[in-house]
């Protein structure tokens, strides 16, 4: 692990846990993404503990520097930290400032998801519609897809960041063709993969439907976050390695995790929390 400062554009993985035993147990954390963009920061599904991972994070990254959140879907291991970390980029509700992007089932009542005073508090309230692009802080544009996942509006997307290569995220989904070629433009993409094997009846993807996904499109890296406790019970490095090609580099993140996004070097950094997997805890 290291302390080396952020690159100008990077990922940072606040936490890779996915599925409900994963997170409940904290096998690893569940705090979502943090994107750096130059003097633009944005975190992605801040689920459990997204607040605090931020605030242990090493080096440095500060909660009350976000320019926006962005919420893929409203299930609870995405969403749980939306409010304190909008509270937080509002400086504590004294500044009208920030973005936040949501589906719509995630702000209708009843199933209000932004506390009423906040939505007065930031800068803008976006709401993904498939086909309908949103400009962020630092000309950052993110192309939404919809994704099937339980009954849920969710969304996957697409950032286009000037003078870098797109990359996409393909949220909690089921497998379908429909949206392959919606990435087809993106050297890099980081991949919810929770399942072990395929589950009738479950949305989410698993490492078949991964290898698909590397033979239609071919991007040069991958990154497996959102791991459920099968993945880990397999060994997700393993998952990883075997879904590997000549042409793509398939990664399983690690809690603290860092991608420059611009050479796609990856590395771990220091954090105070440590993953609590064991044998006898899985």
């Amino acid at each position: 692990m290291t302390d080396r400062p952020y690159p100008s554009r990077f990922l940072r993985f606040l936490g890779t846990a996915g599925a409900r035993f994963t997170i409940i147990r904290q096998l690893r954390a569940s705090g979502g993404l943090w994107l750096g963009l130059g003097d633009s920061s944005f975190v992605i599904d801040p689920g459990p503990g997204s607040l605090v991972r931020i605030c242990e994070a090493q080096p440095p990254l500060d909660p009350m520097a976000l320019s926006a959140i962005l919420l893929t879907h409203r299930h609870i291991d995405h969403s749980t930290d939306l409010n304190v970390l909008t509270e937080a980029m509002t400086g504590g509700g004294f500044h009208h400032q920030g973005h936040v992007i949501l589906p719509e089932d995630a702000v209708a009542s009843p199933c209000c998801y932004l506390l009423p005073y906040l939505k007065e508090k930031i800068g803008a309230l976006h709401v993904w519609k498939e086909g309908e692009a949103v400009t962020l802080p630092g000309k950052v544009t993110v192309r939404p897809v919809r994704l099937t996942h339980h009954r849920v509006d969710c969304f996957g997307f697409v950032a286009e960041v000037p003078e870098m290569a797109p990359f996409g995220l393909i949220s909690d989904a089921r497998f379908e063709e429909r949206w392959l070629d919606f990435y087809r433009d993106c050297p890099l993409l980081v991949v919810n993969m929770t399942l072990p094997h395929r589950c009738e009846g479950i949305d989410h993807l698993c490492p078949a439907d991964v290898a698909r996904i590397i033979a239609t499109l071919e991007p040069r890296q991958i990154l497996l976050t959102h791991l459920g406790r099968g993945v880990l019970m397999s060994g997700a490095e393993e998952v990883a390695a075997s879904l590997t090609t000549g042409g793509t580099r398939v990664i399983a993140a690690r809690d603290g995790m860092v991608i420059d996004l611009e050479t796609y070097e990856t590395w771990e950094t220091q954090a105070r929390f440590e993953p609590a997997l064991s044998p006898d805890r899985v």
